[in-house]
């Protein structure tokens, strides 16, 4: 990927008003945008740095940048295929490519009020109605959780979600199960998968040895 960042040729929003850099660049730079949609998607957007300097006792078959954590204990990171990969460095560690594009990032975080993330299960991918009824009783619960943290200090979800969806020219989708997650599932099987594994330094392994020939 040219200077590995987010690419400035395509406009790639619903009506083809921003590319993907412009849509990074408004919301970094846009204190109130940045605010509000830090809130929305429970995540801090950061400058682009490459994910082996961020964490260099981990290796990754496909080389990135981070450009976002969720607080936790997970990362968003622009993979240098364009792609958008997740991580969270937890046990079990996770790892997996979930949106060809920032355009499609922000949808998915956009639409899922939910976390994303409760809906990333194989048995969902297998059967969907399922995923339907997982959606339907998940999604309110989701925007009431919202609502309960930020209470006066932000708008309503719905009401920040269309503030969001008109100002990043972001489409709001009324079937999540079939518009938004199945892109999603199909984006994360898609090969080569983005993975990672530990690799602990030589003095850890040294000492794991030493402990080990006792």
């Amino acid at each position: 990927m040219k200077n590995f960042t987010f690419d400035n040729t395509k406009k790639l929003t619903k009506n083809k008003k921003y590319t993907q850099a412009e849509l990074f660049k408004m919301v970094s730079e846009n204190e109130d945008l940045r605010e509000k949609t830090e809130a929305l998607f429970a995540l801090d957007f950061k400058d682009l740095t490459l994910v082996k300097d961020e964490y260099p006792d981990y290796e990754f078959n496909i080389d990135g940048k981070v450009f976002t954590e969720d607080g936790g204990a997970g990362v968003y990171i622009l993979l240098e295929d364009g792609s958008i990969g997740y991580v969270c460095f937890d046990f079990p560690l996770e790892c997996g490519r979930i949106a060809e594009n920032l355009a499609e990032w922000f949808e998915l975080l956009l639409n899922c009020a939910n976390f994303w993330w409760n809906y990333a299960n194989r048995e969902y991918l297998e059967n969907f109605e399922m995923l339907e009824k997982k959606v339907e009783k998940a999604e309110p619960e989701g925007r009431e959780n919202f609502e309960d943290t930020y209470g006066d200090d932000m708008p309503s979800y719905l009401e920040l979600q269309k503030e969001l969806s008109e100002k990043l020219d972001i489409k709001i989708y009324d079937n999540i199960a079939k518009d938004v997650l199945q892109r999603f599932f199909k984006t994360a099987e898609r090969k080569p998968k983005f993975i990672t594994k530990y690799v602990p330094d030589d003095e850890i392994v040294k000492d794991l040895i030493k402990e080990l020939g006792r």
